[in-house]
């Protein structure tokens, strides 16, 4: 169950209830290729490329690129749904958040801590993203619990970029927005549990909260969405 932060976008069809995902994780001389197996979203948002400049027994300090923010073709949405959306219609297309920076992780007997500063492409040099998250391991009977606490700050380039409306995108149904600097914060609660040698069942649940900067835009009119996940992992 994963709704989409548009406000007149449903999630409808059978077939947007199911996402497939291959998963590689590659190390060779401090250059990794990795999926990040202690998120709930870290299984669909793609995998992390990086460069590891310092790795100590309690901290590592890495070059990260990876994708943060999911874009949008307004042609695929309608495609899907076979219906005008008066809200995103006539929108321009978003591309993905690809971002690249540093990534700080501190490691806990239990628990890892994490802060990324990047800067996102199609936004202009100047943007900013800082990603924080804490994840702490619970262990029961065979069940590995990953409880976690996020936060996410975005510059006002990047809201703007993918929610903002510019003067040619405005219509009676969609006023001109500009934003400003925003937030997400986050509550996760991932679980994995083995079901033989080569499968391992995973349930995850994700409650984001967005500050006004991003629920006041026009597309968006929402503060908060809740995220399930339920599925399984083939490891060969």
């Amino acid at each position: 169950y994963n709704p989409h932060i548009l406000t007149d976008v449903k999630q409808e069809d059978a077939n947007e209830y199911l996402a497939f995902s291959l998963l590689i994780d590659v190390y060779y001389k401090g250059f990794f290729l990795q999926s990040n197996d202690r998120r709930a979203e870290g299984l669909f948002a793609g995998g992390e490329l990086g460069y590891q400049i310092i790795d100590k027994d309690d901290w590592s300090l890495d070059f990260i690129a990876k994708p943060y923010l999911p874009g949008f073709a307004i042609e695929d949405i309608f495609d899907e749904k076979g219906e005008s959306l008066p809200s995103i219609e006539g929108l321009k297309d978003r591309e993905i958040g690809f971002g690249a920076g540093l990534r700080y992780s501190k490691y806990y007997e239990d628990a890892i801590f994490s802060v990324d500063i990047a800067s996102l492409a199609p936004t202009d040099s100047t943007s900013i993203l800082v990603d924080l998250f804490y994840s702490h391991l619970f262990l029961y009977r065979n069940w590995d619990i990953y409880a976690g606490v996020g936060f996410t700050y975005y510059s006002s380039n990047i809201i703007d970029y993918y929610l903002g409306i510019d003067h040619d995108e405005v219509t009676s149904e969609r006023p001109f927005y500009h934003a400003d600097d925003g937030f997400r914060s986050q509550l996760e609660i991932f679980a994995r549990h083995p079901i033989s040698k080569t499968w391992t069942f995973n349930a995850g649940i994700t409650q984001s909260y967005y500050s006004n900067a991003i629920s006041d835009s026009p597309l968006v009119r929402k503060h908060h969405i809740t995220q399930v996940m339920l599925g399984a992992v083939y490891v060969f």
